[in-house]
């Protein structure tokens, strides 16, 4: 037995060796035979006596079938170097957003991607540090559940799979990576199965961002001037529907958070109502349809992001993310919230299609 268990050992290692690798997963990112999770942004940020991190994880479906998801609550962790421990606290009130959390036998099934499609999610886990050190080195681990349709339009709790990540660092992820020559294609993705993969709406362009029937753009990005002890960054953001169907969108309160480049967090402040124009809310009690998009319309929407800025310097690259929910009317007039996007951007200069158009201007003074 011992023999056999000599020349069985090195013929596994071998066999191991030459096992092709995960076809589209080239880290970061964690793969299972249902879809990659690529990390694109994870972010350090400090908050009174808080740390936290931020990661955005694209969620890509392999299969050739509607692929429902859901963050399984409280499964959430980042440990860095020193072994400091960061939680998702409160999952359901914000830490979690573009995902549904399942807590025990409840779950919310709106995180549904169609055949090859993408879509992003967003987690916020936080440390209480007070005076102690923090690390500058994290693994990452948190578990997503499928969730299974049945027979009635009912649904049950599928398959769990725990996703790991490690060597990771404040700016690292699939976004801030250098392009690589060439990307692999995951076996079951739609290039795999000889169906044309659908062009980026995007086009590599920074200030934007696509996820199923949206594309939303940054047409400016100003930051102003401090007032007081506070400072306001305001972003204006072109939505466009690309799907051939309506939609009605909604910005979802109290998701609007940015980071600047020294790690600083800002929020659009639910408390003033003008810190949100263009396009209707949602709440836990009431959602505001007025933001139609036809099929191709585009229309914009202005956040304001604000934070307390005391003797800090003021930041002049910034990632905004936000939330905007789809809606539905029923024949019985209620709305329905159908699902989350989790929209986001990352390294975003102050600037925009007004400052190129003064620039231009300028040119031509005197002339």
């Amino acid at each position: 037995m011992n023999c056999f268990l000599r020349f069985l050992f090195p013929a596994l290692l071998s066999l191991l060796a030459i096992a092709p690798a995960a076809a589209d997963c080239a880290p970061p990112c964690a793969e299972v035979s249902t879809f990659v999770a690529t990390l694109n942004d994870f972010r350090t940020s400090v908050h009174g006596n808080n740390r936290r991190v931020t990661a955005t994880l694209s969620f890509h479906n392999k299969t050739d079938r509607p692929l429902i998801l859901g963050y399984v609550n409280d499964s959430g962790v980042a440990i860095d170097e020193h072994g400091n421990r960061y939680t998702v606290r409160n999952a359901g009130s914000g830490a979690v957003r573009g995902i549904g959390v399942i807590a025990r036998n409840t779950f919310d099934p709106k995180f549904t991607l169609q055949p090859g499609e993408r879509s992003d999610a967003r987690f916020e886990l936080n440390w209480y540090a007070g005076k102690n050190i923090a690390g500058v080195a994290f693994e990452l681990d948190l578990a997503i559940r499928e969730i299974d349709t049945a027979a009635g339009d009912q649904y049950r709790l599928g398959r769990e799979h725990a996703l790991h990540f490690q060597s990771l660092r404040d700016g690292a992820g699939a976004r801030n990576a250098p392009p690589t020559a060439t990307t692999a294609v995951a076996s079951g993705s739609p290039a795999a199965t000889g169906a044309s993969p659908a062009a980026d709406p995007c086009a590599g362009n920074a200030r934007c961002y696509a996820t199923g029937p949206l594309v939303a753009e940054i047409v400016q990005l100003l930051s102003g001037q401090k007032q007081g002890n506070n400072h306001a960054v305001r972003v204006n953001l072109r939505f466009r529907n690309v799907s051939d169907q309506p939609l009605i969108l909604a910005y979802l309160q109290n998701s609007g958070v940015m980071l600047d480049n020294y790690g600083q967090r800002y929020t659009v402040d639910w408390r003033n109502a003008a810190n949100v124009s263009g396009i209707g809310q949602t709440t836990r009690q009431k959602a505001d349809p007025q933001f139609v998009l036809r099929p191709g319309e585009s229309r914009s929407a202005t956040f304001n992001y604000t934070r307390y800025v005391g003797k800090t310097a003021v930041g002049t690259v910034f990632s905004p993310d936000l939330v905007v929910q789809q809606l539905e009317v029923l024949p019985s007039n209620q709305i329905r919230p159908v699902r989350d996007y989790s929209v986001s951007f990352v390294n975003v200069p102050a600037g925009g299609i007004a400052d190129a158009v003064n620039s231009i201007k300028s040119l031509f003074k005197g002339k």
